[in-house]
């Protein structure tokens, strides 16, 4: 009984501690330092901003030393919010405007934030001072921030509305959707990936009211722009707050000139108007903007202006496949492959079904991959294929595999061969055709009777050689249990003194010892990716890659009764040597190869965390059950 109450206040203790994570999560506070710029002449202002997301209210913030440095205004404290689909983030911010005192290169570090109890620290910024234009001297007056000035209007201009302002262009400068594409050309079948953005500087609401759609394209979306969080990014000098509406993969169908469909937005967007901004010259500005993102200004201080934006139009041109060299067995496939071929039993009654499964791994188009033919024997009778695929989405090309099952029934008796099975694709990088083939196989075709005593003979034979284990297992578990009782009986003898002085605890029988073991097993059952579950909530990619990676070795060579310190060259060797199912193995490669380049490859970081754990969290259900 203590034991089951020991575990199961473990797994309330589990649960509590992902619930309070889940809870942290959901808005979880970041903090982000960031300068203007990078490089600047010592005659010039630079700007550092510290941005504290998801927090309207900070207890305490410890700027970093600003040594060599003259602070010409600051610390300004700016809050605001913005508003994507009915999703609201807010962020408060210090802002400091410096002049540097000589040249050379500054690092600020050691700022932090206390919000909600939490101590929280910035990253370093750096910035490089070159020597000075003769033409502004150091301290003069264009380089210091008054309440008139250049800098401190920058600043706030967007947000009040002038009258010599003109409102569309004020509005098309600082609101617009994005189209990025990482290539304007490219094959038939080769992956276009499409980014839409909404960019603004303005306080405002947005909805998407049209989402893009891509004909002569197949697509698959990369991430749910819903999970993602707000960004800011520098265009021409100024920061943007982004927001992802969509980001997909898209393979072209057909050659020629395809345009990519538009997105829009529909926005309500709040000025102040300059007459209340700037009265008394401006000297409550600071009070008015903070009281405009918090939306506590008077109706009359606000106007107001609905705009509809859509996306410029993006075309890519789409190259046909070359026609030289193409093989016959060629069906549309582009990417890097490899294919495999087994069945699942070599030995089947006539009339009776068996079933080939071909298997095309690596990276590429596989949503438009169709089965590869097979040129069965005339005394085979095939069905149509159905196909099953596993890919990552969110890495470019789609990268897992596909596997094509085939039903078959053998209509003559004797040894049948199917002939090797051949797949082609083109290669975009080495630009040509490849074509791969597998092993033939061979098919033994029974009469019914014949494959019924077979069968019954088999069975016997491994009852036979089960007997035969079992025996080898008690005699060696005998000779054991002597050895023991002779270590016991003279070790008592040796010691029989100091045992007279002690109560000698009763040994225990094999027989108990087994029984108590069998009582002490856990009612509770470990979940092996509790951990990597963890590190996926508090999105920490290094930890969850790690522990995903260790979860499944661990996990697999346990079910395959491994000695403990197996690796993953142990485990694919004992797959083989077991002849047990390659599609288990295809996958537990899949995840592990995407952990390890994720881990150590540049660029893998953004890899959607939670495709890959329900891919894990698949493999071990289905090879459990197995």
């Amino acid at each position: 009984m203590k034991l089951i109450r020991k575990y199961l206040l473990k797994t309330l203790v589990h649960f509590f501690l992902l619930f309070c994570t889940v809870l942290n999560t959901l808005g979880q506070v970041r903090v982000h330092a960031s300068v203007n710029k990078r490089s600047i002449s010592q005659n010039d202002l630079v700007t550092i901003q510290f941005n504290i997301d998801n927090a309207t209210e900070v207890e305490q913030f410890i700027p970093p030393s600003f040594s060599r440095c003259k602070i010409v205004q600051g610390p300004m404290h700016v809050t605001g919010s913005s508003t994507i689909n009915g999703v609201e983030s807010s962020y408060v911010s210090f802002v400091y405007v410096l002049q540097p005192l000589s040249e050379g290169k500054y690092s600020f570090s050691g700022a932090s934030a206390r919000v909600a109890g939490n101590r929280y620290s910035f990253n370093s910024v750096s910035v490089t001072v070159n020597e000075g234009d003769p033409g502004y001297p150091q301290g003069s007056r264009l380089q210091r921030l008054e309440p008139e000035s250049r800098a401190e209007t920058e600043m706030y201009k967007d947000y009040i509305l002038y009258e010599q302002d003109d409102l569309h262009d004020k509005i098309r400068k600082n609101l617009f959707i994005k189209v990025d594409v990482n290539k304007s050309s490219c094959y038939e079948g080769e992956p276009v990936v499409a980014s839409y953005k909404l960019y603004t500087r303005l306080h405002s609401e947005s909805k998407i009211s049209r989402r893009p759609s891509f004909n002569g394209f197949s697509v698959y979306d990369m991430v749910d722009p819903t999970t993602q969080p707000s960004s800011v990014e520098k265009l021409n000098g100024k920061d943007f707050n982004v927001y992802l509406i969509r980001k997909a993969q898209l393979f072209p169908l057909q050659s020629g000139m395809l345009e990519l469909d538009a997105a829009e937005v529909e926005n309500s967007i709040n000025f102040i108007r300059a007459e209340y901004a700037m009265k008394d010259r401006g000297e409550h500005l600071p009070d008015i903007l903070r009281h405009f993102e918090a939306d506590k200004l008077d109706h009359e201080a606000i106007a107001n202006e609905k705009v509809s934006i859509r996306s410029n139009p993006v075309t890519v041109k789409v190259k046909s496949l070359p026609e030289e060299n193409k093989p016959a067995s060629f069906n549309g496939a582009v990417g890097k492959f490899s294919i495999e071929a087994n069945i699942d039993k070599k030995k089947v009654a006539v009339n009776d079904v068996a079933t080939l499964k071909v298997i095309v791994k690596g990276e590429g188009n596989f949503c438009i991959m169709n089965a590869p033919p097979v040129n069965w024997p005339t005394a085979i009778e095939a069905y149509e294929p159905s196909s099953k695929e596993d890919f990552l989405k969110s890495v470019v090309p789609l990268r897992g595999y596909k596997t094509f099952q085939f039903t078959f029934m053998p209509k003559e008796e004797g040894r049948l061969m199917i002939p090797p099975v051949e797949f082609s694709y083109f290669d975009v990088d080495a630009n040509r055709y490849k074509t791969l083939k597998t092993d033939s196989i061979e098919v033994n075709a029974l009469p019914a009777e014949n494959f019924a005593k077979e069968m019954t003979i088999a069975e016997s034979a491994g009852t036979t050689d089960i007997g035969e284990n079992i025996r080898v297992w008690i005699i060696a578990g005998s000779v054991v249990l002597l050895l023991l009782l002779g270590y016991l009986l003279y070790r008592n003898i040796s010691h029989g003194d100091k045992k007279n002085a002690k109560p000698v605890k009763p040994e225990l029988s094999a027989q108990t010892v087994k029984e108590n073991t069998t009582q002490a097993e856990p009612a509770y059952k470990p979940d092996p990716l509790f951990n990597a579950r963890l590190m996926l909530i508090q999105q920490n990619d290094r930890g969850f890659y790690s522990t995903l990676h260790k979860a499944l070795i661990d996990f697999t060579a346990k079910k395959m009764e491994l000695p403990g310190g197996s690796g993953k060259i142990h485990i694919e060797h004992e797959f083989k040597a077991r002849g047990w199912d390659d599609e288990f193995l295809s996958q537990l490669q899949l995840v592990l190869q995407q952990c390890e380049e994720a881990l150590y490859t540049p660029g893998l970081t953004e890899t959607d965390m939670q495709s890959l754990y329900d891919l894990a969290d698949d493999y071990l259900q289905s090879f459990d059950k197995a």
